[in-house]
């Protein structure tokens, strides 16, 4: 939900990001934002039917609304590591310290193996 207590991440138009792709209400698709604003992905780019929860895309701004940003993919989506450990970041980062240590010790352990 949307946090008045925490700062508005500055964000401008153009502005290129990775984002991880979420399950919204329904069948559709959304991300978020630190500050809990909703990230819409544009329906009209021709990237928009390859995109699905759990995989990351590289976006470009192109709106911003007081409550949520618009975004257009740049690139097909990922659905490797990038994603999982992205997606581990964003659990991490959860109000539910039970979650975000879980996320944090998995992460960890992602990090282990790469260096092997």
């Amino acid at each position: 939900m949307y946090n008045a207590e925490i700062k508005q991440e500055e964000v401008s138009l153009g502005e290129e990001m990775d984002i991880l792709v979420l399950k919204g209400k329904g069948d559709s698709i959304i991300s978020r934002m630190k500050d809990g604003r909703v990230i819409l992905f544009n329906r009209e780019n021709p990237i928009f039917p390859e995109l699905r929860p759990g995989v990351m895309v590289s976006s470009k701004v192109s709106f911003i609304a007081q409550n949520y940003i618009i975004v257009d993919p740049l690139a097909p989506p990922d659905t490797g590591v990038n994603a999982i450990k992205l997606g581990l970041d964003m659990v991490s980062e959860s109000d539910s310290w039970e979650m975000a240590i879980l996320g944090q010790a998995i992460l960890y352990l992602i990090e282990q193996l790469e260096e092997l």
